[in-house]
């Protein structure tokens, strides 16, 4: 929708009109955002709010136990294989069994694939 139909349907005072006219945006196309691609973003930023996560994301480069994860930060291994699960819930890491261990690494598609979505709609 053009802004300035936005503008004449909400019944917007002239002077915030003129501000969208003095910088030639009246004609500008504006489109609403997906709810639940939001939904989708916020959950995985919520996800990566908490500093030991985005810690283990930047470790995962390189596939890794949780028991080395765990000396590396200097955090429990319960707490560490906690972590690690909210990061596969949001797909940011994989998991892969190995003999009694588990390997987890970073899912790099589905990093991109957040990092793009987010840089497009913060364009």
């Amino acid at each position: 929708m053009k802004i300035k139909n936005i503008l004449k349907l909400a019944g917007i005072p002239q002077d915030v009109v003129d501000f969208y006219k003095l910088h030639n945006r009246l004609d500008e196309e504006v489109k609403s955002i997906d709810d639940m691609e939001i939904s989708n973003l916020v959950k995985v930023l919520r996800c990566l709010s908490n500093p030991i996560r985005l810690k283990l994301l930047i470790l995962l480069k390189k596939p890794h136990c949780v028991c080395v994860l765990s000396k590396i930060l200097n955090v429990d291994i319960t707490l560490i294989s906690h972590h690690l699960a909210k990061l596969k819930e949001c797909g940011l890491v994989k998991v892969v069994p190995h003999a009694r261990a588990r390997v987890y690494e970073r899912n790099n598609s589905a990093v991109a694939d957040f990092i793009r979505k987010l840089t497009n709609l913060l364009k």
